[in-house]
């Protein structure tokens, strides 16, 4: 099957036929049993509607206290918040974005809304950004870091978390 289609169109049949190298694409409930008690979740809403069935698979599995959910979209977090008051979330910062008052407007709203986590691209993170988050309660867990020198120059900045493609890189780089 050719990758023709956003991956939003495809059924969940479609999406089990794909290959990755010999990798499946696992459901979420799949990743689930393979990882639960393994590694922490972070997950990431990347289409609308999706909040409620989230969260009740969340719950099945007795995740919410160890799991993260993280949006591009403030709406969907409002969800989540409502839904599940205890489930930490994470706000994503678009990584299009390099004003430092547009960033700190986002992080006013992950202050104000008291979430978990502010989620910016590494690009716009400095020392001044880490200490206003960490300052205001919030963690600060960059994404997609794929080279050692980056993730050094991250970890002496005090960010909470890499999100990255190289786990191995990352973990060799922290002493696991």
């Amino acid at each position: 099957m050719g990758i023709d289609n956003s991956i939003v169109q495809l059924t969940l049949r479609e999406l089990k036929q794909l290959d990755n190298g010999g990798e499946k694409i696992p459901t979420l409930t799949e990743l689930i049993k393979i990882a639960k008690g393994k590694i922490k979740l972070q997950l990431e809403i990347k289409v609308p509607g999706v909040t409620q069935d989230l969260v009740n698979i969340l719950r099945k599995n007795v995740l919410i206290e160890s799991s993260i959910v993280s949006c591009f979209e403030i709406v969907e977090l409002l969800k989540i918040k409502e839904i599940e008051p205890t489930l930490r979330i994470g706000y994503l910062i678009p990584r299009v974005l390099t004003n430092i008052r547009i960033i700190k407007r986002y992080v006013q709203r992950a202050i104000k809304n008291e979430f978990y986590a502010i989620h910016p691209n590494y690009q716009v993170v400095d020392r001044e950004f880490v200490e206003l988050a960490h300052d205001n309660g919030l963690k600060v867990n960059v994404w997609t870091v794929n080279e050692e020198s980056i993730m050094r120059k991250l970890i002496d900045l005090g960010v909470d978390g890499i999100m990255t493609d190289d786990i191995a890189l990352l973990n060799k780089l922290l002493g696991r």
